[in-house]
């Protein structure tokens, strides 16, 4: 057949493409999200929402990107309109992407012309956002100071008569409610998750380094995980690291709340605080768990068995309707009846979507934010013995109408969790 050439086969197949699942949110969903921001910024008599924050601009715009020391912004403006303002290495990228007006900087720091915060002035010029009267929110009155990163606030640029105001909460609460499409790539990573962490289970032996067991167990996961979601997955979180991850802290560094990995063999008798996740569209969970190398004695299963009460304890805490605060005060309460109320090091668990750690938090600090359905949690109120070791299982928890549903299903017994010598 010569080449260029389409068979009658071929020409009907491609007539008759049918979409394929691209493990990413849909240009509907970013538009409805559009459309609650300005909602709020009406409420609040703004003209203009600025976000800095590289997690917050791919929330609102579906534009993720590398994080550097080259500031990037999104401008919602109340008419609908958004921009950007982006370095010249992200010029193409960005014209992916429904933004109607972009401010391009040369490189930084360079380009030479002017500094990076003024093209965003000239920028909001453009949108008829810098001028007296207007109201503007940011999440950061500024770029942040990241890779050494210098530069002017947002408030440092704009005209007099341009009002700035904090308004970070807005994107945050609305990341807080989960989609129908986020809760579906946050139970696929919770399946890659638990498969990344079997892997690694099934790895673990004594004289084998943690660093060794975490890099192999997460190749192969990651590379099953991509042979079967297809040529349509892509990682947007997890740029640097493996698609899907598996890792943990061994010995006495496990009394350590987040204890580093190490290179040194394992023994009999090691604890081990385990962790595992993995980017689905973005979107990310987190299962951890204590485990033994060989059997354990009386005092290790004492402080395991307690550590499984307190986790019961959070499950049980969250629900519709209450505060994040009342359930953090039920947990820390069974620190208090059981005796080991200075054994905590940490509040109860925090949100998660395209972050590990978000808002909201279980904390005491939270009397003011509401559970509501469809937040997604992590569950994982530790104790720590110092010259023992760290006793913590991490699960990724939905909130539903009758209260918690747990997602990652691995097993918490430590019957299941003992590695055999």
């Amino acid at each position: 057949m010569a080449k260029g050439k389409k068979t009658a086969t071929a020409k009907v197949a491609a007539a008759r493409a049918t979409p394929v699942l691209q493990w990413k949110i849909g240009a509907a969903e970013y538009a409805a999200r559009g459309t609650r921001v300005r909602e709020v910024m009406a409420e609040r008599k703004l003209d203009g929402l600025v976000v800095f924050h590289p997690i917050r601009i791919a929330y609102l715009s579906g534009f993720f990107h590398v994080t550097t020391e080259r500031p990037m912004a999104i401008v919602v403006a109340a008419d609908g309109s958004l921009g950007a303002l982006v370095p010249l290495l992200e010029r193409e990228n960005i014209q992916q992407y429904p933004v109607t007006n972009v401010a391009v900087y040369p490189e930084y720091p360079t380009g030479g012309v002017k500094a990076p915060m003024e093209f965003l002035g000239d920028l909001l010029t453009e949108m008829k956002l810098n001028r007296k009267g207007v109201r503007i929110g940011y999440d950061n009155n500024g770029y942040l100071d990241v890779n050494g990163y210098e530069g002017a606030g947002l408030s440092e640029i704009v005209r007099k008569g341009v009002e700035t105001v904090r308004a970070r909460d807005i994107v945050d609460r609305l990341r807080a409610i989960k989609s129908p499409t986020e809760l579906q790539f946050t139970v696929e990573s919770c399946v890659w998750g638990n498969y990344a962490h079997q892997v690694m289970h099934d790895l673990i032996e004594v004289g084998k380094a943690p660093l060794d067991i975490s890099y192999e167990a997460s190749g192969i996961a990651s590379r099953v995980m991509l042979k079967a979601l297809g040529p349509g997955y892509q990682p947007l979180t997890a740029v640097w690291g493996y698609p899907a991850g598996a890792g943990f802290s061994a010995g006495r560094s496990t009394s350590m709340p987040h204890g580093l990995y190490n290179a040194v063999g394992l023994r009999p008798g090691d604890v081990l605080v385990t962790g595992a996740g993995s980017d689905i569209g973005g979107y990310n969970s987190e299962l951890e768990r204590t485990m033994i190398i060989g059997e354990p004695d009386a005092e290790f299963i004492k402080y395991f068995d307690i550590m499984l009460e307190l986790q019961q304890a959070g499950f049980d805490a969250l629900r519709p309707g209450r505060s994040f605060a009342d359930a953090e005060r039920d947990v820390s309460q069974r620190f208090v009846d059981l005796g080991i109320e200075d054994l905590q090091r940490h509040h109860t668990g925090h949100g998660l979507g395209l972050e590990g750690h978000e808002w909201p938090f279980i904390d005491k600090g939270s009397d003011e934010v509401v559970i509501e359905e469809n937040m997604v949690l992590s569950v994982e109120p530790g104790i720590y013995v110092p010259g023992l070791a760290g006793f913590r299982h991490s699960d990724t928890v939905v909130i539903r109408s009758h209260g918690a549903e747990r997602l990652t299903f691995y097993p918490r017994e430590l019957e299941a969790l003992i590695v055999p010598v």
